[in-house]
């Protein structure tokens, strides 16, 4: 399964962004899967995506000064497509939303047809088609009993919330709720996952206000 043509991502920031990566799942070792699943990925939300645009094109759609976005984490899903396959959906916040409709605005008006399939979703698994809805709903149950904790069990007041386990710390468990999105990447979405290439990294000014 592959894409073609640029993105735009959110990432979080650089200490947040290791603590997911350590606990996303990897290819398993008790059973054969597909060469294309579970392939390496970096934790995003994809603000949009355009096959005809110019990395100048989205260099120009993200906003002159860009603040850190808070994410925050709501349900862990099996989706029934590769690039969705085991995802968390993200609470719908102005920020986030405003973020996404400026960028989508502006690709539009420079002709680059973008779009954004599921807005609102941090993927953990790529598993590919072959693998079949088993393998998603059997990595989906390996994460909740090892990593994602939800709804009334993660003691926050919101009914509709996940926290991802990360391990330990010399200060205690370790628990993310969302991230801090602290960049905008723009990704070359090309070939197999493993090929992707990071072009360009804008990084977020804290303390401003979005245009």
């Amino acid at each position: 399964m592959s894409l073609a043509g640029l993105s735009l991502w959110l990432v979080p920031n650089a200490a947040q962004l290791q603590l997911i990566q350590k606990v996303l799942p990897k290819q398993p070792e008790t059973r054969p899967v597909s060469a294309a699943s579970y392939p390496e990925i970096t934790p995003h939300i994809t603000l949009a995506s355009s096959r005809k645009a110019t990395q100048d094109a989205l260099l120009r759609a993200v906003p002159s000064t860009l603040h850190p976005i808070p994410v925050e984490f709501q349900k862990l899903e099996v989706g029934d497509h590769y690039f969705r396959s085991v995802f968390i959906s993200v609470k719908k916040t102005t920020e986030l939303v405003a973020l996404h409709e400026y960028i989508m605005a502006a690709l539009d008006r420079d002709g680059a047809s973008p779009s954004a399939p599921a807005f609102l979703h941090v993927s953990i698994s790529y598993i590919a088609d072959e693998d079949g809805v088993a393998e998603r709903k059997k990595a989906a149950d390996e994460l909740r009993a090892t990593t994602v904790v939800e709804g009334p069990e993660t003691g926050l007041d919101d009914a509709e919330s996940v926290v991802l386990r990360c391990g330990d710390s010399e200060e205690g468990r370790v628990c993310l709720t969302g991230f801090e999105g602290t960049e905008v990447w723009i990704v070359r979405c090309e070939g197999p996952v493993q090929h992707w290439q990071v072009l360009h990294k804008i990084t977020a000014t804290p303390g401003v206000a979005q245009d």
